[in-house]
Parts: C-alpha cells; sequence; structure tokens
C-alpha cells in the first residue's frame, strides 16, 4: 500500500508582514491522505503496534482530518520524538502558517531541518524554499535556537528512543487468541476483518512480525530507500501576481 502526500510549498504561503487568513492557512496544512488514513484507521493502527512513531503519526493524521489541529500538532510532535520525519516535516508547516500551533517561522524552518536531517529529497527542497523566505533576523535566530531542538528530536536521541521503545513493546507482547499480537490493543479482530477492504490488508497484516518491522537497522533502512526513491516536483517561486506554484508531489513510505 502507498499512499501521496502532497507537500505545501513554502514559496506559495503569504510573504512576511503579508496577511493570511485561517481558512488559508488550514488550507495549505492540509492533506489529502489525512482522509484516507482516517478510513484505514483500523487496519494501520494494528499494523503500527510497537511501532510509537506510527501510532502517535496516525492520531496525528486523524486528528488533521478532522479539523483538529491543535490535536494534530500535539501528535505530530509525539510522533516526531520517535524520529518520524514525516511528522517533524507535518509540524514545521504547522508552526510556518500557526495552524493548531503559535505561529513562529523560525521553529518552523528548524522542524523542517530536522526532517531533511537524512538528506531525502522532498523534504531538502522544503527546507530549502523555507530558508529563503526567512528575514535575515530570523536566519541569525535559527542558529541560536537550533541546537536545543535538535538535541531532543535529532536522530541521535530520537533513533534510540524509537529503539528502546520497540524493543520493550516486544518485551510485553502477551498474544492474542485472534492471532494478531498483544500491541493491537482497542481493535478486535472480529472488528478487524469486518473493515478490511480487500484480502491485500489481511497481507499487510501479516508483515507484522517481519524483520523489516520488528529489526530498527532495517526498518530504518526500508524508510531510507522509500523516500529516496520518491519523485519531488517543486515549483519555480514566483511573485503573487503569478499565483502559486505547483505542490510538491512525494510518495509517502510503502506499508509492508
Amino acid at each position: 500500500m502507498t499512499l501521496t502526500l502532497c507537500l505545501a510549498s513554502p514559496s506559495a504561503f503569504a510573504a512576511e508582514g503579508q496577511a493570511i487568513d485561517a481558512v488559508q492557512a488550514e488550507t495549505a496544512v492540509a492533506i489529502d491522505t489525512d482522509a484516507q488514513a482516517l478510513a484505514r484507521f483500523d487496519l494501520l493502527y494494528a499494523l503500527s503496534a510497537h511501532h510509537p512513531n506510527e501510532r502517535h503519526r496516525l492520531y496525528g493524521q486523524k486528528a488533521a482530518a478532522t479539523g483538529n489541529w491543535r490535536d494534530a500538532a500535539k501528535a505530530f510532535r509525539m510522533a516526531a520524538r520517535y524520529a518520524d520525519k514525516y511528522s517533524q516535516h507535518r509540524l514545521s508547516l504547522l508552526y510556518w502558517h500557526g495552524v493548531g500551533v503559535r505561529e513562529d517561522r523560525v521553529l518552523g524552518y528548524l522542524w523542517a531541518d530536522i526532517a531533511a536531517e537524512r538528506g531525502y529529497p522532498q523534504f531538502l527542497a522544503i527546507r530549502e524554499r523555507m530558508w529563503r523566505e526567512l528575514t535575515p533576523a530570523q536566519q541569525a535566530d535559527v542558529i541560536r535556537r537550533g541546537p536545543a531542538l535538535y538535541a531532543e528530536y535529532g536522530d541521535p536521541a530520537s533513533k534510540r528512543r524509537f529503539e528502546l521503545a520497540l524493543t520493550q513493546s516486544r518485551l510485553n507482547v502477551t498474544g492474542s487468541r485472534t492471532g494478531f499480537d498483544g500491541g493491537v490493543g482497542i481493535t478486535s479482530g472480529d472488528k478487524l476483518r469486518g473493515t478490511m477492504a480487500n484480502v491485500n490488508d489481511a497481507l499487510i497484516l501479516a508483515t507484522v512480525h517481519a524483520p523489516s518491522r520488528t529489526d530498527p537497522q532495517r526498518y530504518w533502512e526500508a524508510e531510507d530507500r522509500a523516500w529516496k526513491n520518491g519523485i519531488v516536483r517543486v515549483g519555480e517561486i514566483g511573485d503573487a501576481e503569478a499565483g502559486p506554484p505547483p505542490p510538491v508531489d512525494v510518495p509517502a513510505p510503502p506499508t509492508p
């Protein structure tokens, strides 16, 4: 299963000091695949067992799909603590536009910088566009504020946090009479079977114990392959009268 995520381009945003209303801001950060995640919530919830980054990312997408932006920001921040680059990217947009959080373009850029840490071309493009939108004073503020955020959410700390959580979660598995492991939690096997769209969903759930899901090194390698092989489309920066450039289209890491 592969989802396509549309990443808003910061060059389409209002310039510094230019007003942008709440509706425009929410439109800029809304992504169609949030609704897709909500429609398949039970399946994705089951698949995210043992993976706190995916579980909180799913909560964030559910909140975003229903317009609960404050809750979305909180959930994406929790996912970001476990090295989830997509959630870090979503936070960058929320802070840039001030949706669900107080607008802070410096913080928006810092989240974009952390999201681009692994060199994924899609996030590098967004980060560089944001940098060009910052004023010289804001760029200087990035240098001052950046180290503290990176120390908590950068890969050295957040990957280790993920690995510890993954190991602890798997140690606590007690099994299930439905055939799913204990991490599934609130979703019963019968309910899952009733909500699966097709046989492919069952095959997806069968990969819960695959090495690419249970071994941290292989998990990150799979993430890197998915994002680095993505196609990014970034429009040229134009003036306000020319209208916004086309969005940046990137594939999400495919569910095994």
